[in-house]
């Protein structure tokens, strides 16, 4: 029985193999077909290296795609290597040979559909590939009829399909194998595991601390080559769990929120005045602004950086003392200039906040984020660049880590940035060599070193939007920096509820992403940028997971700072101001106004420097000046700072209606910009 029972189990793993060879063929082919028919190869000749790299992720891509596979037949080969009745066995592999026949017909055509999609749209399968679902179906398939040889191309596939079942069934049709078992347990137990370990090392794309995902097929300047390593079949699954996840686009927001007569009451709302008589279409040109003349910007034109860290949640900062000196020296800029407490992240997840701050409009409940919607090729008439570019600016978007990741650096050239630079363009820049960063990107350093070359390089007015990456898992700085003292205070030993150790982690890699940031607000005011440079930094979201948050400390979980250095700063209001509640939708309508000369933006947000009032705007939850509404109920403010008393069964209606007026307006905002666009392409 141990012999029947080992070599039945070896010979189907040889079939396996095989198996996965065939589809490996399959995949790549589809990928040489992509580089031969989309490629240019005058550009290719100049990225050869990672040309070659581009099909060694290919094949990972493809393997984790083929382990799913054939994950399941490998199970029902395990269970049938356990029984000696014959027909069983013949029962599997008949089984084996349908199911490959099947995914021989459905791997190819979804990897046929993204060659198609691409030819479109220059990207992998995505959020957009529904539309054609949706779509007038008729319409797409005349419009297919008549671009594409579908004759042809459905002969070849038919020829593909009969070459496939043919060498299939000799695979699966083999009865014996090259090499004869004698038999034993441990055999058997030995073939199991490596299987078993092959398959799970596929499936994960490798044994590494992180699973392969998308976002690691950007490494490369070309983006064309960065689209090689991807397959359709992986950027379908992304698309599925996107949709899914996120499907509410025929939520109709104007109703959810209280507006069922139309629009027009919203503004009315958000304005504070009747616009009853305007037409819906010139609705929108109500919410511009213009700054105020200046001949002084005019005359010398100052640089603005926008500075994202990774996880710096403000409410951190009171534990900062000199046995758990996370701050270090940015303590003192904080002091010396603008440190904005009731400051909270628009999202609690990056790309959230990022949004916001590239296109000055706030998340809306329910809703996909704007570069993973039906939105993601949309240019905003409120993107945050557009007024510096209008004023002769250079719009840079840069981010420490792989653009791949959630689509954004193809987002922030959708919108427009003249320069959108990930951790391949820094590195080229800076010429780095080797490991000078995690997987998530380059260290602080060299993401801050990469904005302050720029800056010096050139007498043209320069506006950056950077998100920073080193404060994010797996914890990691350089080895040379000088770690300061990090102990848990006691002030905080009874409230840590996961493990101290990687508490401790977790605020040594804080430490050293604050430590460059303070290095670089050194550089700015001890040079000739001090003069003519205005930077403002923010976090995207705090991390929660090592404290739990009493009810009345809600707010503070929230919470991120929102620094501001600028020139002559000095202003007799500075500490009224700074007590001022705002978010993310705040800070690029506060550098307008710090920076710009008689240049019209659309924001809705507000100037921070100004006697507007400001509200915060969470996705869970909203603040004002009265107190904080969350999870439905209004909580006032207590005299203790960012601390909210019990809940009050008193209406903050003016909070409310702001939100609700916000909300519709900023719906209605994008409705209306795809179908002008649409229009117009």
């Amino acid at each position: 029985m141990n012999h029947s029972r080992t070599e039945h189990l070896f010979l189907n793993y040889i079939k396996i193999l095989k198996i996965y060879l065939l589809f490996l063929v399959v995949m790549s082919s589809f990928r040489v077909v992509f580089v031969g028919y989309f490629g240019d190869f005058s550009e290719l000749a100049s990225y050869r290296q990672d040309l070659l790299y581009s099909f060694f992720m290919g094949w990972k891509y493809d393997t984790l795609v083929i382990s799913y596979i054939i994950a399941p037949v490998l199970v029902c080969i395990q269970l049938t290597s356990l029984v000696k009745m014959k027909f069983i066995k013949s029962a599997q592999n008949l089984l084996s040979f349908f199911y490959f026949s099947l995914l021989s017909l459905l791997v190819p055509f979804i990897l046929i559909c993204d060659l198609g999609f691409y030819s479109f749209f220059q990207d992998h399968i995505n959020i957009l590939f529904f539309g054609f679902i949706e779509d007038d179906t008729v319409a797409l398939l005349s419009t297919i009829w008549k671009n594409y040889p579908v004759v042809p191309g459905l002969v070849a596939f038919a020829i593909y399909w009969l070459v496939f079942l043919t060498f299939l069934g000799k695979v699966l049709r083999r009865k014996k194998t090259f090499f004869r078992f004698k038999g034993s347990f441990p055999a058997y137990c030995f073939l199991s595991l490596v299987m078993m370990v092959l398959v799970f090392g596929g499936a994960r794309g490798g044994y590494g601390a992180l699973v392969l995902a998308p976002k690691y097929s950007d490494f490369s300047e070309s983006e064309f080559v960065n689209q090689i390593a991807l397959n359709g079949v992986i950027a379908l699954e992304k698309t599925i769990q996107l949709r899914r996840t996120k499907n509410n686009d025929n939520y109709n927001m104007l109703a959810a929120m209280g507006y069922k007569k139309g629009i027009h009451d919203a503004y009315t709302d958000y304005l504070g005045f009747d616009v009853s008589g305007t037409k819906r279409e010139l609705l929108i040109n109500l919410l511009k602004r213009k700054t105020a003349v200046n001949p002084q910007y005019e005359k010398q034109k100052r640089n603005v950086v926008v500075i994202v860290m990774e996880s710096f949640g403000s409410n951190w900062i009171q534990y900062n003392e000199e046995s758990f000196n996370f701050m270090g020296d940015l303590k003192k800029h904080f002091a010396e200039d603008y440190f904005f407490e009731n400051f909270i992240s628009s999202e609690n997840g990056t790309i959230g906040s990022l949004m916001t701050l590239l296109t000055n409009t706030p998340p809306r409940p329910g809703k996909r984020f704007l570069s993973e919607s039906k939105y993601m090729r949309l240019p905003l008439e409120s993107s945050s660049n557009i007024p510096y570019q209008r004023a002769g600016y250079e719009a840079f978007f840069v981010y420490g880590g792989k653009l791949g990741w959630r689509d954004i650096g193809k987002y922030a050239r959708i919108q427009g940035y003249d320069h959108s630079v990930g951790e391949s363009g820094i590195r080229k820049k800076l010429k780095l060599k080797g490991q000078r960063g995690t997987e998530w990107g380059l260290y602080d350093e060299h993401f801050f070193d990469y904005i302050l070359k720029e800056l010096e390089g050139s007498s043209r007015p320069k506006f950056f939007v950077g998100l920073s990456t080193s404060n994010h898992p797996p914890f990691d700085y350089p080895s040379d920096f000088v770690m300061p003292e990090i102990n848990i205070p006691a002030k905080l030993e009874g409230r840590i509820t996961r493990e101290e150790q990687l508490f401790i982690e977790r605020f040594k890699a804080f430490s050293y992403a604050n430590y460059s940031l303070a290095k670089f607000l050194d550089k700015i005011k001890n040079s000739q940028l001090a003069e003519n440079t205005i930077v403002a930094v923010t976090g995207d979201h705090n991390f929660w997971g090592f404290m739990n948050y009493n009810k009345e400390e809600v707010f503070k979980k929230y919470t991120v700072p929102l620094y501001l250095y600028f020139p002559n700063s000095k202003n007799k209001n500075k500490d009224e101001y700074l007590k001022k509640i705002g978010s993310h939708e705040d800070i690029m309508t506060t550098l307008y106004n710090l920076s710009l000369s008689g240049q019209e933006y659309l924001s809705f947000g507000e100037d921070l420097l100004s006697e507007s009032e400001s509200i915060g705007i969470n996705s869970s939850l909203l603040a004002g000046k009265r107190g904080v509404t969350y999870k439905g109920k209004n909580f006032f403010w207590s005299e203790q700072r960012n601390v909210m008393t019990k809940s009050t069964n008193e209406k903050f209606e003016s909070l409310d209606q702001r939100y609700r007026s916000t909300m519709s307006i900023v719906d209605k905002f994008l409705e209306d910009s795809l179908k002008n666009y649409n229009k117009s392409n």
